[in-house]
């Protein structure tokens, strides 16, 4: 097994078919935000207009692929400390990271090749960030295994994303999902579903899926986002990397976006990735002028009764957690995030201030610990500042 680190689009760019192929071989990773054209698109929007550059990690067996760690490097600074980071691109947009492994390959022989490729390249690097890793995954467990750690590898686990999702029955209908939910919360759904319904023609919700008609749904999508109560996307890049992932997604019949329309007016819309068993919302907006008639919820009804038709069985929030998903979602998903250090100088100097010297810090100032890495020095030298 032989390994490299990709560190520039010209070498990025040849891995796009063999990337794909070897998610779509394994189950768990058969997941469309964890594709070649999700990652590139990620980096050409949102790293590398941050000056941060491609560190992706891989393992072959001659010209075969075997496993795949995306990763991309940037610089950060807090307070006068300078380091340099290797990180999931974007783990805003990505509810959830891991590194892809062949069907046929054993997962912690390809973990440990990956790793071992990184720690030869320790020089590149201070922190190794691996944020929102899902805790079910044989990559999650490898780096709980103190044996699967080098002698030289210091390691902090913090919370990740707990996200919520819907497990289906195939063959269910939207009644049968309906009936597990608390009376009261069912009564509200009926009602505002029941209302929507009532306005006949001028209430209605469609789909956009093919290559032809997505970027329709799409622009809708935009619009409704801007009457929402976000408004304007604070990161401009937003708009150009869907633009540019969904037509390519389309055309592999993993994207659906849903718009809800009272009296030709887009009143809500979401935006949802498709596997065989899995849909995953990554955007659910509503226009905030037609607050009263629920849009939001309507959208989601009609998404869930678009997934029942397709013979899928879960139902995935994605993201953050909050209170209407756990309302509406009787399951949970853990992530956990990972901050690994080597032996290199800076790279113990920043274990030592994150385990030792920062909670020290706020106990002597009685402020609660964060859970991100170095923000607790901002916080105090804003304090001191002020002072």
């Amino acid at each position: 097994m032989q390994t490299r680190l990709i560190r520039s689009e010209e070498e990025l760019l040849p891995l796009k078919d063999s990337w794909n192929a070897l998610i779509k071989n394994r189950p768990e990773n058969d997941v469309p935000f964890f594709s070649w054209d999700w990652f590139y698109h990620s980096w050409r929007h949102f790293g590398e207009p941050e000056g941060r550059e491609p560190a992706v990690v891989v393992a072959e067996d001659g010209d075969r692929l075997l496993g795949v760690l995306p990763l991309v490097r940037g610089k950060r600074k807090s307070s006068g400390i300078s380091y340099r980071t290797l990180e999931f691109c974007n783990i805003g947009m990505m509810p959830r990271n891991t590194a892809y492994v062949a069907p046929d390959a054993e997962p912690d022989a390809v973990f440990s090749a990956l790793r071992d490729r990184l720690f030869l390249e320790r020089k590149y690097w201070d922190i190794l960030e691996l944020a929102n890793v899902l805790d079910t995954t044989p990559f999650h467990r490898f780096w709980l295994d103190p044996d699967s750690r080098k002698p030289s590898c210091s390691l902090i686990q913090t919370q990740g994303f707990l996200s919520t999702f819907i497990r289906l029955q195939e063959g269910a209908t939207l009644d049968d999902y309906l009936a597990t939910l608390g009376s009261s919360t069912r009564k509200d759904v009926r009602k505002h579903l029941r209302n929507f319904d009532n306005r006949g023609e001028s209430g209605r919700v469609r789909f956009f899926e093919s290559p032809e008609e997505i970027g329709e749904g799409l622009e809708l999508l935009f619009e409704v986002h801007r009457n929402s109560w976000k408004g304007e996307y604070v990161n401009r890049h937003y708009p150009a990397f869907y633009r540019d992932v969904t037509p390519v997604l389309a055309e592999r019949g993993e994207v659906s976006i849903a718009v809800a329309f009272l009296d030709g007016t887009p009143i809500s819309a979401g935006y949802v990735l498709f596997n065989p068993t899995t849909c995953f919302t990554c955007i659910n907006d509503y226009d905030t002028r037609y607050r009263d008639v629920a849009p939001g919820m309507v959208l989601f009804l009609r998404e869930l009764e678009h997934v029942f038709r397709s013979g899928r069985t879960h139902y995935d929030f994605c993201g953050t957690i909050y209170e209407y998903k756990e309302r509406l979602a009787g399951n949970k998903t853990n992530h956990s995030t990972f901050q690994i250090f080597h032996g290199g100088w800076k790279s113990r100097f920043l274990f030592s201030m994150k385990t030792k010297w920062l909670p020290l810090l706020r106990k002597i100032l009685r402020k609660p610990q964060p859970n991100d890495l170095i923000s607790i020095v901002n916080g105090y030298y804003r304090s001191v500042q002020k002072n």
